[in-house]
């Protein structure tokens, strides 16, 4: 069953950049394991929001205690919503994929990251393609592309696959949540 956890950090910010590594990797092991469907900010960037797909709420409570910054106390409140809404993936929907999943088919291109990188900072499909003047469609099919590669599903996926950061403060980007 999906869930939405909506977090807030307690204000340590050296803290939290100290136990940052340890945090993204747990959120690459989730996403591996196809526990982590999404994320982004909540709030004022003081926290974060998790879509995850887990069988039960002790589930849930077992996956949230393994991330690093609860372990450590920087997380000072968390909220737990059951996602009960269609959303277009199997771990959500409960149906199977409508067929087997391409398989990765390499390491994204230089433009390839660059359109990935102009979409976690928040760019939409149709300013992608004024800056870099192509097609919407153009965009669209590279980004297409880029989620078979990476073997994510949607844009709120892509910050955690690519490994995107934030250079001014050392920790991750946190990307909205779309999809």
């Amino acid at each position: 069953m999906p869930y939405v956890v909506e977090r807030t950090f307690h204000p340590a910010e050296s803290r939290l950049r100290q136990a940052w590594s340890e945090h993204l990797a747990h959120l690459r092991s989730l996403t591996g394991r196809g526990i982590l469907l999404g994320g982004g900010p909540a709030g004022a960037g003081d926290g974060d929001i998790l879509v995850l797909a887990v069988e039960d709420e002790v589930s849930l409570h077992r996956v949230l205690r393994g991330d690093p910054l609860v372990r450590q106390g920087l997380v000072a409140r968390t909220r737990v919503r059951s996602w009960t809404v269609e959303y277009g993936h199997n771990a959500l929907t409960g149906r199977e994929p409508d067929g087997p999943a391409a398989a990765p088919v390499g390491p994204l291109t230089p433009h390839e990251s660059r359109i990935a990188r102009m979409v976690v900072s928040g760019m939409t499909n149709q300013k992608i393609a004024e800056e870099l003047n192509v097609s919407c469609r153009a965009v669209e099919q590279h980004l297409t592309r880029m989620y078979r590669k990476l073997s994510i599903h949607r844009r709120a996926q892509l910050a955690t696959a690519i490994g995107a950061s934030d250079p001014r403060y050392g920790i991750p980007h946190r990307v909205r949540l779309t999809a």
